[in-house]
């Protein structure tokens, strides 16, 4: 029997596993005992991993297009020809009109490589990954890691949905904050000691999760209108509480600030001011304070708003609370500080510009736009136009149709590289599964059709140095009240966004779901007329759904929650947040009615 060391390739807690091989066949994994971070754990994820392997959708051959189809065509001949296309773009339209939007499930060297490809072959500034679409680098004045939550005492939870976006982490946290009686614990599969005295949670979400269950506050708000809340709590914390900061800056903000009323920050959040004053003053009692954000706080109405009032909040409290940023995927923080333009257009201005003609190619690289963007009719018209489609893939996806050559992509298992996690902590990994068929190294590839474009592939082993953490008066506050339901897009476990070509590739995961459903009150259920698992249509200004109906009294009246995996993104809006370049999936004003 054969174990092999590998990091488990969804989300970006980075857990460490083997692969087990016996008689050359691959029958599971088994978690590593000795990982930091894991410590012997894995979700159901990263348990079925091993069945990425096996599924049927995988792409084993190069394809290029023939006849209106996708025909099998030998490597180097793919190869040149795709590059061969590529020159002639460029030649004719100019290298921005050539584009790069990659998988933030790459490896470190993979998006290097990519980079080079784009930077010194393509001479293109549109390079950019999926880890743009909720994963926002910032360095604030005290960036916590996931060793930090040992010694906090308070933990406050914004935007993210622990135990099902990242369980292991979520796992921690609620370890972190059981009753005494309960501590030391044993578990199933893993014995260890909690030192210390628990340390409090407070959660924000607009619904109640597991990891709300193990809270002392919670707080529900309605989905997209997290912006307000936040400036509503440095308000508190500024105006109540007296908190200073000696940045030039903050003058400007606490001015506006004080201009701005309660009730235009907290209209149609869900929450009252008395909700604020009391998380207010369990921040101000704490001694190390921890604050963990995920990406749901940047797919609301107002995500630069938002993402002003959380570096507020930083800078404001700059030698006493920690801040962590969560990541979906396995690799969001490495990709974001590889694959991060400057000056080059992001993942949804590329498709934007696809449909306007300024970008006439397209390079996917492990990512489906149609799987992951809002509006997404418009975003297959947007593909339908592009002179050039080149996709490398690990399964067969729906954006491949209007691809002119599709390559075979290697899974994480089948290649060696290193991914960073959550913590940046940039972890290794060897080749654990020879393929059975034939597939070239991403980097082997791109430097077939740099030979054919002209100019020499360079990696570097480098990372881009993300924006530090600054002050913000641009609070421009949504003032206009939701219309009908409000909707959130999210993840329903084991599923994740943006992940879903890989757990949907895996059998035992995939059989979790057969379909599509939406979450409503029960009280709203009743005034439609229906009952819960009946079907409903769901309707917004971009497309419609009919999915069955579920209960959750935990949810606020007239919102509804439904996952995104199961083409729930036809309802999103086309449209981005431009300031962040973030897709809107939360606040969605849609009809809900009788089918």
């Amino acid at each position: 029997m054969k174990q092999t060391f590998t990091i488990c390739p969804h989300c970006g807690c980075g857990c460490g596993l083997y692969l087990v091989q016996q008689d050359g066949r691959t029958g599971g994994v088994t978690a590593s005992q000795e990982h930091y971070f894991s410590a012997g754990q894995l979700c159901a994820r990263g348990w079925t991993g091993y069945q990425l392997l096996w599924s049927p959708l995988r792409i084993k051959t190069p394809l290029y297009k023939k006849n209106g189809g996708l025909a099998p065509i030998g490597y180097d001949k793919g190869l040149e020809a795709a590059g061969k296309k590529l020159k002639s773009i460029r030649e004719k339209h100019g290298p921005q009109s050539i584009g790069i939007i990659a998988s933030s499930r790459l490896t470190v060297e993979e998006a290097q490589a990519l980079r080079s490809f784009a930077k010194d072959i393509l001479e293109t500034p549109n390079c950019d990954s999926a880890a743009r679409l909720g994963y926002l680098p910032l360095e604030f004045p005290k960036t916590a890691a996931t060793t930090d939550i040992a010694g906090a005492d308070l933990i406050i939870a914004l935007g993210t949905n622990l135990m099902e976006e990242n369980p292991m982490l979520g796992a921690r946290v609620v370890s972190a904050c059981k009753p005494e009686a309960d501590r030391p614990y044993q578990s199933a599969d893993l014995s260890h000691v909690i030192a210390g005295q628990p340390a409090r949670l407070a959660v924000m979400d607009s619904r109640k999760s597991a990891l709300a269950d193990a809270a002392e506050l919670f707080l529900k708000t309605i989905p997209g209108q997290e912006a307000g809340v936040l400036l509503a709590l440095l308000k508190v914390l500024i105006e109540k509480y007296q908190l200073e900061s000696k940045d030039p800056a903050f003058r400007k903000v606490k001015e506006v600030l004080a201009k701005m009323t309660w009730e235009n920050l907290l209209s149609n959040t869900g929450l009252v001011l008395p909700n604020l004053e009391q998380l207010g003053a369990i921040i101000v009692s704490a001694k190390s304070p921890l604050l963990i954000f995920g990406r749901s706080l940047f797919t609301g109405h107002d995500a630069a708003a938002a993402r002003s009032a959380l570096t507020g909040l930083s800078l404001l409290l700059p030698e006493k609370l920690s801040v962590l940023q969560t990541s979906a995927a396995a690799n969001d923080w490495g990709c974001a500080r590889i694959l991060h333009p400057d000056k080059g257009q992001s993942y949804l201005e590329m498709v934007e510009s696809l449909a306007s003609g300024k970008i006439k190619a397209l390079v996917l690289v492990g990512e489906d736009p149609l799987k992951t963007l809002g509006g997404k009719d418009e975003a297959a018209q947007a593909l339908a136009q592009a002179e050039l489609v080149v996709a490398f893939d690990h399964f067969v996806s729906e954006s491949h149709q209007y691809a002119e050559a599709v390559f075979p992509l290697a899974l994480s298992f089948e290649k060696e590289g290193s991914f960073c996690n959550l913590d940046g902590k940039r972890q290794r990994f060897e080749q654990s599964v020879k393929p059975d068929f034939e597939i070239k190294p991403l980097e082997e590839s791109l430097k077939a059709m740099a030979s054919v474009i002209g100019g020499k592939l360079d990696p570097k082993d480098e990372f881009n140095q993300p924006a530090k953490a600054g002050w913000d008066a641009a609070f421009d506050l949504s003032k206009a009240a939701p219309q009908g339901y409000v909707l959130e897009l999210g993840t329903a476990y084991p599923h994740l966004y943006g992940d879903d070509q890989l757990t949907f590739n895996s059998y035992h995961l995939t059989r979790e779901f057969a379909g599509g459903f939406v979450e409503l009150h029960p009280e709203d259920i009743k005034e439609l007329g229906v009952r819960a698992g009946w079907k409903v249509k769901v309707s917004s200004a971009t497309g419609s759904l009919v999915v069955v109906a579920r209960a959750n009294p935990d949810l606020v009246k007239k919102t509804a929650f439904m996952p995104i995996h199961f083409g729930g993104n036809l309802l999103a809006p086309a449209k981005p947040n431009h300031h962040l370049k973030t897709p809107q999936l939360r606040g969605i004003a849609v009809k809900i009615e009788k089918t």
